[in-house]
């Protein structure tokens, strides 16, 4: 998103309101993702038979618990911090809280879970409003999802991890904030040195292969193609439809024709659909 650049009226004196995409299709695809997150994380414990099948119960009651903990707080911060209910933050709290409970989700207890999610939608919330802040342009806001949310999660699982809890397989350490001779700092330290080391490795390739492609003017179609649209340039169409004005004109039309008037001589200028 650096790389790339924001959208044209994303940001500036001359910014607008940009399209919106059909909030239906995201609230399908965020359901369908939050079904398949189950297997994911149940389906981690490989087997559904006897002390795993308990295992894999557990975790379905963690991630469920993470997710809508994290949708219920980023749609609270909407509603204060915004003055709407905004789908989209809804959406994406939930998502946030299914990144934050998956690296600890066989390890912690409903509980810690609920916490966890909480500062996952929190997290997510506040990452969103620094990338708005600092006018880089994540379109779907994978970044505070996937990045901040990730990160939280895999330092979460270091902190609030449980040894009594039940693991599928597990190594008889513990978090931060249990006690079982010393393990839980370095539990925590090995989860930050993970943090770290991917937040290293996924920068410098990144920047190397984002850089390049910028350099060689790869990464970015011209302000023309950007203003009609990849769906209608690229891919023969349109992805929606925004039948709005259509309609409006077509009933126009069909009440003067139903009066007798001429059509040719009273059809409105409507504006362009795609300015």
């Amino acid at each position: 998103a650096i790389f790339l650049g924001p959208r044209k009226g994303r940001f500036g004196k001359k910014k607008f309101k940009l399209a919106q995409q059909s909030a239906a299709f995201q609230t399908l695809g965020v359901l369908i993702l939050w079904f398949g997150w189950y297997g994911f994380n149940c389906g981690s414990t490989l087997s559904m038979q006897g002390y795993a099948a308990d295992v894999a119960g557990s975790v379905a009651t963690t991630t469920t618990i993470a997710a809508t903990s994290a949708g219920l707080t980023s749609t609270v911060l909407s509603w204060f911090l915004e003055g709407k209910l905004c789908v989209g933050r809804t959406n994406n709290g939930i998502l946030g809280g299914l990144v934050s409970i998956t690296a600890g989700c066989a390890v912690v207890t409903p509980e810690c879970a609920v916490v966890i999610g909480v500062i996952g939608g929190l997290i997510y919330f506040g990452a969103s409003l620094l990338l708005a802040r600092l006018e880089i342009d994540d379109v779907v806001d994978a970044s505070p999802v996937h990045m901040a949310c990730g990160m939280w999660g895999t330092l979460a699982a270091g902190i609030f991890a449980d040894r009594n809890t039940q693991m599928a397989y597990g190594t008889g350490s513990c978090g931060l904030f249990f006690s079982c001779e010393g393990k839980g700092l370095f539990q925590f330290a090995a989860n930050l040195t993970f943090v770290i080391t991917v937040l290293a490795w996924s920068g410098l390739f990144g920047c190397l292969v984002f850089g390049t492609l910028k350099l060689l003017k790869c990464l970015r179609v011209d302000l023309e193609t950007e203003r009609i649209g990849l769906d209608t340039v690229e891919h023969g169409g349109g992805a929606y439809e925004m039948e709005a004005p259509v309609r409006k004109q077509s009933v126009f039309l069909n009440r003067q024709a139903e009066s007798g008037v001429s059509v040719n001589a009273t059809i409105p200028e409507l504006p362009d659909v795609r300015e």
